[in-house]
């Protein structure tokens, strides 16, 4: 017999519960993903520093959800769940996709908990003022979407195209969460008080330094902007130094 997930078990992996924590950092995977985007930070990162990572519906222990296709919906539901529960400092980190949805989580958590996050750190994304840059594409046939997903990004895996269930499997998520991206629409609001630190791939030709450095407008902190090599999806093989670097941001936060 299976036990239920809490709520908070539901929206939250917490792989390495620390004891006294100095700080919790959320971290928000990017389209398609899920926590395994976040293999190995739990080891890299210090003992004073617990990691959450959020679980989006319709993926992971969540599969039988239905994934959310409205940004504003689903930061609701997140904040309701993380409002809650965060009962000290909090950071947020997200990658892509997760980065637009960690910077409206910290607005809606300041709007409705009054809890705003003592850092956050967004990664391969242009700011979310920002026009679109390319073509939209979540309303196009399966095969097309994947073609276009793939040209952007170079990261679709072959058996996703190939096998039909893990097509099944995936694509309704892939789908949902490009909905969520290309739906978007920024609602100016006050800058967050907390520092925000934007990183990018060199390679990376969607999202490009210029476009990174319009997250300086959305802090009236401190904004740093730090290029890593590799593509959009640098974060893998730069796994220990993205670490490193957030965890220094991390302490400039939390210790005087």
């Amino acid at each position: 017999m299976t036990t239920a997930l809490s709520d908070f078990d539901r929206w939250v992996l917490r792989p390495a519960p620390r004891t006294a924590p100095l700080l919790r950092l959320i971290c928000v995977p990017y389209a398609g993903g899920g926590t395994a985007a976040f293999q190995g930070w739990s080891e890299l990162l210090p003992d004073t520093v617990e990691p959450w990572f959020l679980r989006l519906p319709g993926r992971e222990a969540r599969f039988r959800e239905e994934p959310r296709t409205d940004v504003p919906v689903l930061v609701k539901e997140a904040a309701a769940v993380l409002g809650p529960a965060l009962d000290g400092p909090y950071a947020l980190f997200g990658h892509s996709l997760g980065a637009l949805i960690a910077f409206e989580l910290a607005r809606e958590l300041r709007r409705s908990y009054g809890k705003e996050p003592s850092h956050l750190t967004v990664s391969a994304r242009s700011a979310p003022h920002l026009p679109l840059r390319h073509a939209v594409v979540h309303q196009l046939p399966d095969d097309l979407l994947l073609e276009a997903l793939d040209r952007r990004f170079n990261a679709i895996p072959p058996a996703i195209r190939d096998d039909p269930q893990m097509r099944a499997l995936y694509l309704p998520v892939l789908r949902a969460d490009v909905t969520l991206l290309e739906t978007y629409a920024h609602t100016p609001a006050a800058s967050l008080s907390c520092p925000i630190t934007a990183y990018g791939g060199e390679d990376d030709p969607e999202f490009q330094a210029v476009e990174l450095e319009g997250w300086q407008r959305h802090t009236a902190s401190a904004y740093r902007l730090r290029m890593f090599p590799g593509g959009h999806f640098f974060l893998n093989p730069q796994r220990a130094e993205l670490v490193a670097d957030v965890t220094e941001d991390l302490y400039a936060a939390t210790i005087p």
